[in-house]
């Protein structure tokens, strides 16, 4: 029988501040998987606890909080920190974060801090902040490695660059959200860093939100929002206008309608289908 330790795993900066039932999870993983699980299987993982709970996705309650607070999604950091391609866009994004040569930036929903480690040791001058309110305390011991990176609760005063990675497509509102945060961009032309995945592939991705592959850009434009250029699986977008929140919800509301009709293509659903929306919404 394989019996891991988590040593081998698991860096002593992390180990030294996991909860028991953490670490027992851990364990039970790498035994289950003999190391750490690949990508389709980390996927099964993070199923696991929204079935058990009995998650409902148009509820966001008391089960949903339960899920979130489940020792996998301490895993799903752990395993982002060793996932070649999640690496890759890891340093894709620091790449273009480092062209804007930002000031302060902020990473909303940053999770375990990785992307900002990241970013903070590109950008040594720049004030680099990740907004959890409730993170865990390995991830604040793992920010304190790096001296211009840090935890805060919520976003505060103006930012160069706003960055959001797989936030949206977990929430009832991404819209409100994306609203809520871009208020935060530096007037004038701060950019935001949005990448989404509204696919069906972990089943805490919120079906209902599905057909934000053929409404987010436009539903971002018409907020006053222009997209820019594509980074990775994200895009960057800059702010010059008030932004007008009916807009972009009429906009998500028309794609909406359509999406039943082109969510059965096969393939370039989410290109033909924002195309089509763009040309009505002109």
């Amino acid at each position: 029988m394989f019996n891991p330790e988590l040593t081998d795993y698991v860096q002593s900066i992390i180990l030294q501040e996991l909860t028991t039932n953490e670490k027992d999870y851990l364990t039970e993983v790498f035994r289950r998987f003999k190391g750490y699980p690949s990508l389709e299987q980390m996927w099964t993982l993070l199923d696991e606890p929204w079935i058990e709970y009995g998650c409902d996705p148009e509820h966001m309650d008391e089960r949903t909080t339960a899920f979130y607070r489940h020792p996998v999604w301490m895993l799903n950091g752990l395993f982002i920190e060793q996932h070649i391609q999640s690496l890759e866009n890891r340093q894709i994004f620091t790449n273009w974060v480092v062209q804007q040569q930002p000031a302060r930036l902020a990473d909303f929903g940053g999770g375990f801090g990785g992307l900002a480690r990241f970013i903070g040791d590109a950008l040594p001058n720049a004030q680099v902040e990740v907004v959890d309110p409730h993170p865990h305390l390995a991830a604040i011991a793992l920010a304190a490695t790096t001296p211009n990176v840090r935890f805060v609760p919520e976003l505060s005063g103006e930012y160069d660059v706003l960055i959001a990675t797989d936030v949206f497509e977990h929430v009832l509102d991404p819209i409100g959200l994306a609203a809520q945060t871009a208020k935060h961009l530096r007037e004038g032309g701060g950019q935001y860093l949005i990448a989404n995945c509204f696919s069906p592939i972990i089943l805490c991705h919120l079906p209902q939100l599905f057909y934000f592959q053929i409404a987010w850009d436009c539903s971002m434009q018409a907020m006053g929002l222009q997209p820019g250029e594509r980074v990775s699986y994200g895009r960057s977008y800059q702010c010059f206008a008030e932004l007008n929140i009916p807009a972009a919800r009429k906009t998500a509301e028309r794609a909406r309608k359509l999406w039943p009709l082109f969510q059965k293509l096969p393939r370039g659903r989410a290109r033909i289908g924002s195309s089509f929306v763009r040309l009505l919404c002109m």
